[in-house]
């Protein structure tokens, strides 16, 4: 299987993700590195997309710029193979424990999980969550009309990250979001060791 680690950066790549990257156990897959620097992180993410059709690749992995992937990350994000995985990682500057990952249910993208609330050692369907992380199937994009990644803006003044556009996207198509509560990523503003 061919799989693209992509990372969407405006400027740089913390030290401490590209060597998290560098170090990732490929399991047996062929693995390749791009980074897209100098776009908005929506345009990056289509960008992404784009170059993993055209590349023929199976399978993107994004990883955001600052963040700290485990080493194990491609063989738990892939066994079993899913169309969508996310790997769990702390919101930014949190004091709470809050994770990116979206309960489902009938709320909004308003309830995320903590690392209280969150199953250990289990792949679970989500509502959605945030793409600091995430094994998306290439398969996806050519059956989702693009864009694929977009940041809404409501006249409620209310807002819909582009990761979470590509969640609903993907959800109201019939694809179903899993998390991987085993693949658990460090952020460089709060970096948890497991």
């Amino acid at each position: 299987m061919r799989i693209l680690v992509a990372v969407p950066t405006y400027e740089n790549i913390c030290p401490e993700t590209f060597k998290s990257i560098y170090d990732l156990d490929k399991d047996g897959h062929q693995v390749d590195f791009e980074f897209v620097k100098g776009y908005d992180c929506p345009t990056a993410r289509n960008n992404i997309a784009k170059k993993a059709i055209e590349g023929g690749y199976d399978y993107v992995l994004y990883v955001d710029s600052d963040v700290i992937v485990p080493k194990d990350t491609v063989r738990l994000l892939t066994d079993p193979f899913s169309n969508i995985v996310l790997g769990c990682c702390p919101r930014k500057n949190n004091t709470d424990g809050r994770i990116e990952i979206y309960h489902t249910g009938t709320f909004s993208f308003t309830k995320p999980y903590t690392y209280n609330t969150l199953p250990n050692n289990d792949r679970i369907v989500v509502k959605g969550g945030g793409f600091a992380c995430a094994m998306i199937n290439v398969s996806v994009f050519k059956l989702l009309p693009f864009p694929w990644f977009r940041y809404v803006t409501y006249e409620d003044g209310s807002s819909l990250s582009e990761d979470l556009f590509f969640c609903l996207r993907a959800a109201e198509s019939g694809f179903v979001i899993e998390a991987d509560t085993r693949v658990r990523c460090g952020h460089m503003a709060r970096y948890f060791q497991w």
